[in-house]
């Protein structure tokens, strides 16, 4: 459960950190997977007559929104005393896991329990009871009671296992360390390498700008690291987490189980719009801030993923990776290009919307930047080609843009009235060709010039741009695309057109990470930006409504950048040549290993099976070690890292065993 007040960001003296540091001590003593909510509100009560901080700080320390706060606690124990703090009964239809009949089985089952044995059983036995009790009654719902509905509906009810007196004295009498435990065996061992550097980032101090829907017992950390890790394990859809038995990912997400894929999408879909959004902006700023200072590479540059449905009207735009025109949602996302780290993101309806998202990525980068007047040197497509993109890019003195210009018929028109004279003698060669045989290496015609573009508004011409026109021309082409193969568009006056022209071959450095992204994190895999309603009118006919919404869309793929960016870091924590490794590389030679799990006093240790490149990942779990690092969702357990060696790579070089399975020969 690991409820406690953070208020590290507060500043409090010294017996104030000392009560604190005496209401999270209780609270550590309740048990484990349990409803902390009322011992949250006491707790409150508390620190708030002790004035720790004010009632805003202690409510969002709690994880309490402000209209369920400490004032209002406070009021109902003045009037109500203890019984303030429970929650009243909730009036309405009731969640959909507690319907009557499930309800009633539940009820008969613990006072059974509770007379003959004195305990509440675990909630796998209470659904085998209850199950057989709707058998018993012929109820329909027979059959489908899982443990994680009954742990919804104990948690409901205020029924838990083990009494809290009870665990107040157990805690109180122990002295000695509980003896090591085998917890059992995850096949994605390296996913608590990851999991460490996921604490180091700071991302799960976001978790509580997400509300979870009412109804489930879920924090918002356990839905976070759920969605995180799920990537990481390879689990591409939702639905695809009723499958999951790996010990470590439950652990790795905080729960005794996986979520069922029901819970995590019903809680993805009710997210407000404002609250991810807020969740984004945040850890989004950490992402620019985590640049080291200096000048910047970044391309902007949109992605469609095609949405294959008759029911919705979409734009339809061009498929990256098929080629093919379809109904679309588009991204449009910043890639830092020598850090390698996405930095920004929006996301549509329809596709051909680069031009509308890119200034705004910009001013939100340079706005995560502060004071820093470093330059931006920003990389982007014809799709963002435009007067009026142009005119407010020129607004940021920082800001250096590289793009390719439109090959309309009145540009065409306007190079081809370009004089020789404009032309440079020495003929330009693209670095990349440099190895070809001289009669293979295409050679053009380089000018360096100007051009002018108008700035429409309301459909009328407001103003225009001039900007520098590096121009390469083959006089031998037969098509305009032939015969003018680039024309680079750049406010950038100084750096060599010859350089410009080579160097803008890095923007595809983003093309190739979200290929990457798209086959070793499944980033294509995404939720719809809308939803299908299907109600009945009055006549009794189906009617099927679409509701747009975009909370979904964004905020899954977004995460996807953040799990991106994780195994950048953890490419630059090893170090050497796999700085420049992929997420696909990295994830099959170090992160996808079996490990044994172990508890062992305070610790969670991490016992990797022997594999080949295993002395490549012992310095950086030397250096995690040193480091001792706590998971907060797993009782502040610290992670220790290590590689079995008595057990070898390669088990069946024994020749009994070789012979018995494949024979002498």
């Amino acid at each position: 459960m690991n409820a406690r007040f953070d208020l590290s960001h507060s500043t409090l003296t010294t017996e104030q950190q000392a009560v604190v540091d005496g209401i999270n001590k209780f609270l550590a003593w309740l048990p484990d997977n349990e409803d902390a909510t009322v011992a949250l509100r006491l707790a409150m009560g508390i620190l708030e007559a002790a004035d720790v901080a004010p009632q805003r700080e202690l409510a969002e320390a709690a994880g309490f929104s402000q209209d369920r706060s400490v004032r209002v606690y406070k009021e109902r124990l003045k009037e109500q005393g203890l019984a303030g703090l429970f929650d009243r009964p909730i009036s309405g239809r009731p969640a959909i896991t507690t319907q009557t009949p499930v309800e009633k089985a539940f009820i008969q089952v613990v006072l059974a329990a509770v007379i003959e044995e004195h305990a509440v059983p675990a909630d796998d036995a209470l659904a085998e009871r209850v199950n057989q009790v709707l058998r018993e009654d012929q109820a329909s719902e027979a059959g489908g009671v899982t443990a994680s509905m009954i742990e919804t509906l104990r948690l409901r009810w205020g029924i838990q296992r083990v009494p809290l007196q009870q665990a107040l004295g157990a805690a109180s009498t122990q002295t000695a360390e509980p003896g090591p435990v085998q917890l059992g065996r995850t096949q994605v061992g390296g996913a608590f390498v990851l999991a460490i550097l996921l604490v180091e980032t700071g991302w799960l101090k976001l978790a509580k700008l997400l509300p979870m829907a009412p109804g489930y017992a879920v924090t918002a950390t356990q839905w976070l690291l759920t969605a995180i890790f799920s990537i990481i394990f390879g689990i591409q859809r939702a639905f695809h987490l009723d499958d999951v038995c790996d010990l470590g990912f439950a652990l790795l997400t905080g729960r005794p189980r996986p979520l069922s894929h029901s819970t995590f999408q019903h809680i993805l879909r009710a997210i407000p719009e404002q609250d991810a959004q807020t969740f984004y902006e945040r850890s989004a700023k950490g992402e620019v801030k985590r640049l080291e200072p200096g000048p910047r590479r970044i391309s902007v540059d949109g992605h469609n993923l095609p949405r294959y449905t008759h029911l919705v009207d979409l734009e339809k735009g061009k498929i990256g990776n098929t080629g093919r025109i379809l109904k679309a949602e588009e991204l449009v996302w910043a890639f830092e290009l020598d850090a390698h780290l996405w930095l920004a993101m929006r996301a549509y309806h329809g596709t051909n919307k680069l031009s509308r998202a890119l200034v705004e990525i910009v001013r939100e980068i340079l706005k995560h930047r502060g004071p820093s007047q470093d330059l931006l040197r920003l990389f982007f497509d014809k799709g963002g080609s435009c007067g009026h993109v142009f005119r407010d890019l020129l607004r940021f003195p920082s800001v250096r843009f590289y793009t390719f210009a439109k090959r309309t018929e009145e540009n065409v028109a306007e190079w081809e009235k370009l004089p020789a004279s404009d032309f440079e003698q020495k003929p330009f060669t693209f670095d990349k060709h440099a190895d070809l045989p001289a009669d293979q290496r295409p050679a053009y015609r380089l000018a360096d010039t100007e051009m002018t573009f108008n700035v429409w508004e309301n459909n009328q011409i407001v103003s225009t741009v001039t900007l520098r026109a590096i121009v390469l021309h083959d006089p031998q082409g037969q098509k305009p695309a032939e015969r003018w193969p680039v024309v680079l568009l750049t406010n950038d006056r100084i750096k060599d057109a010859r350089a410009l022209l080579n160097e803008q071959g890095d923007h595809w450095g983003q093309e190739f990470a979200h290929r990457i992204g798209r086959h070793d994190l499944d980033s294509d895999i995404l939720p719809t930006g809308y939803v299908l309603k299907t109600t009945r009118d009055e006549q009794g006919e189906l009617q099927r409504e679409v509701q747009f919404d975009n909370t979904a869309f964004f905020l899954s793929a977004w995460l996807h950048c953040l799990v991106f960016n994780l195994m950048t870091l953890f490419a630059q924590a090893l170090g050497g040549a796999y700085v420049h490794l992929w997420a696909g590389t990295l994830l099959r030679k170090f992160i996808r290993r079996p490990a044994t799990l172990y508890l062992i006093g305070k610790e969670l240790r991490v016992v990797f099976d022997p594999f080949p490149g295993q002395d490549e990942l012992q310095p950086l779990l030397d250096k995690l070690n040193d480091k001792r690092v706590a998971l907060p969702w797993l009782n502040h357990l610290v992670v220790r890292l290590s590689i079995a060696q008595d057990v070898p790579v390669y088990p069946l070089t024994e020749p009994e065993k070789r012979n018995r399975l494949f024979g002498d020969g």
